[in-house]
């Protein structure tokens, strides 16, 4: 019930400041009042910009050798345990390192850093949460296995650190379902070319009458969640056809 209420408020956080207001209007006749000066509401802080770099010690630009050094700064690995995989559609090669946990998410992650095509250099990091469905379940581990909950818990965290910063023209956009299990709890662009996503997978997700959007646990199957910080948002480093070439 929290993770359906919690992400019913990222919802509805997106409307807020948009409502107008109502307006009463006086019977034929009567004298239209005074206004009295309204109150000064006290200015709110401004948010510090957020600045897409990269993921903490990576930073976009950065060679293959450079992001392995980073990689074993950040988690202590060791060389033999950061993967290497390729996209054969975008031709692009990732780096890969999975750790036993990292925060808010619930249990094992993958970071992956992806070198462009051309350049071969760091555009994009996406770190991923996920439940395995067929893993064998541990029998000392004592939390439910079958509630997606935690995944949504940890990208409302997730949400909640990003929306505290300022975004290009101030819009950030929350709660858009994706798919019937899918949902973009918070995508963002900075100032540059920079864009941040967080994106919960394997979730129930619903639209009310009224047009707000819950997302629930969803028993069984395959959940994840995954955060994705991207260096170019217009033009990426991957391969495309020319146009005019078929």
């Amino acid at each position: 019930m929290m993770a359906r209420f919690a992400a019913a408020l990222l919802a509805g956080a997106a409307l807020v400041g948009f409502m107008a207001p109502s307006w009463g209007q006086s019977p034929p006749g009567t004298p239209a009042p005074t206004a009295a000066p309204a109150p000064q509401a006290p200015a709110s802080p401004t948010k510090p910009p957020y600045e897409v770099k990269g993921f903490r010690s990576a930073s976009f630009g950065m060679t293959e050798a450079e992001v392995r050094a980073a990689i074993q700064k950040d988690f202590g690995v060791k060389p033999d345990e950061i993967r290497q995989s390729s996209n054969a559609i975008e031709r692009t090669a990732a780096l890969m390192v999975s750790v036993a946990a990292l925060d808010p998410g619930p249990g094992p992650a993958t970071a992956i850093y992806i070198l462009g095509y051309q350049s071969k250099k760091l555009i994009q990091v996406n770190v991923v949460w996920t439940r395995d469905a067929n893993a064998k379940p541990d029998k000392n581990d004592k939390s439910d296995k079958a509630d997606t909950g935690p995944y949504i818990v940890a990208g409302v965290q997730l949400v909640n650190y990003f929306n505290e910063f300022g975004w290009r023209d101030g819009r950030v956009n929350l709660g858009i379902p994706l798919g019937p299990s899918t949902l973009l709890l918070f995508a963002a662009e900075d100032e540059k070319t920079g864009a941040v996503q967080v994106v919960a997978d394997g979730v129930a997700v619903e639209r009310k009458p009224e047009g707000r959007i819950e997302a629930a646990p969803q028993p069984g199957g395959q959940a994840s969640l995954r955060v994705s910080y991207i260096a170019n948002r217009t033009t990426p480093d991957i391969f495309r056809l020319e146009r005019g070439r078929f």
